[in-house]
């Protein structure tokens, strides 16, 4: 069984190739070497802008060190912190398991930072206004992103809007379409790996002559060339799935942006639902 590696010898790799990297490269190494707890935690696309080098450098520096790309480097690189929390030396644990906190919150914030730097601001008006004209709003999504579409149908709810998750416990949700209307609207969550179903869905409402709404990674996923508007995320995560914080502040920012502009509706369904929900609790208060 090959030995695990550990600290020392992944330091004593990226010292050993330094001295014959080529500038950027070894700008690249000074900085895995001096932030050993959080690069696991960053993308290509993160350390690139941090190291201010192409992405193309980082991958070209992990196969230099020997590594097929940045993944495999940086799967090691969580290798050797699981060891190390595993060894509980000298505080350790401790040390890693901050710099992990800090590491995960500083790419989650770097994801709503650059969200909010690249959106158009006329795009995001525009789809708020179509949401809130549409007849009615369905969301969708798979995996993480089934989630987010059930996120998302929650909080247009909250502000008045006609809104449904489309489900796939019951049926095909292609199926669900079909009693859609060229008034609706339809809300489709894509994020890496991008799902066939998701696609699927965004051809059928197209078919259907059906408006579209795609939240996606970048404006170049497949997603964006079947929808009719395209509102990119950056979901960036060490982990093999996306992190959701710039989407719950994409969506939060939508309901927010449609309940400015109609204050009026939204406060008069608030109202509403503030009702239900007080009937709801008289009801538990008596059978207490």
């Amino acid at each position: 069984m090959k030995k695990r590696p550990t600290e020392h010898d992944f330091r004593s790799l990226v010292t050993r190739q330094a001295a014959d990297l080529p500038r950027q490269q070894r700008s690249i190494a000074e900085y895995v070497l001096e932030h050993l707890t959080s690069v696991p935690f960053l993308s290509i696309p993160e350390l690139a802008r941090r190291v201010q080098v192409s992405e193309a450098t980082v991958v070209r520096f992990a196969q230099r060190l020997g590594y097929p790309g940045f993944s495999e480097l940086k799967m090691e690189l969580v290798d050797i912190l699981q060891d190390q929390l595993n060894l509980g030396d000298n505080g350790t644990p401790e040390a890693v398991a901050d710099d992990i906190f800090a590491s995960v919150a500083d790419l989650e914030t770097s994801n709503i930072r650059r969200t909010v730097d690249a959106l158009d601001r006329a795009l995001f008006t525009e789809v708020g206004e179509a949401l809130f004209q549409a007849a009615a709003v369905s969301t969708f999504g798979m995996g993480v992103s089934a989630l987010l579409a059930e996120l998302a149908a929650y909080t247009l709810l909250q502000i008045g809007l006609r809104t449904q998750t489309l489900s796939t416990r019951f049926s095909s949700p292609l199926e669900q379409l079909v009693t859609s209307a060229s008034s609706d609207v339809v809300m489709v969550f894509s994020l890496p790996p991008y799902s066939r179903q998701g696609l699927d869905m965004l051809a059928a409402a197209r078919e259907l002559e059906i408006r579209t709404v795609a939240v996606t990674d970048r404006v170049s996923a497949p997603a964006a060339r079947l929808a009719t508007w395209t509102l990119p995320v950056k979901s960036d995560n060490m982990m093999f799935t996306n992190a959701v914080a710039a989407v719950t502040v994409l969506l939060n920012a939508l309901a927010t942006e449609i309940a400015t502009r109609h204050r009026e509706e939204s406060i008069a369904a608030l109202s509403r639902i503030n009702r239900i929900l007080d009937d709801d609790e008289d009801v538990l208060t008596q059978k207490r």
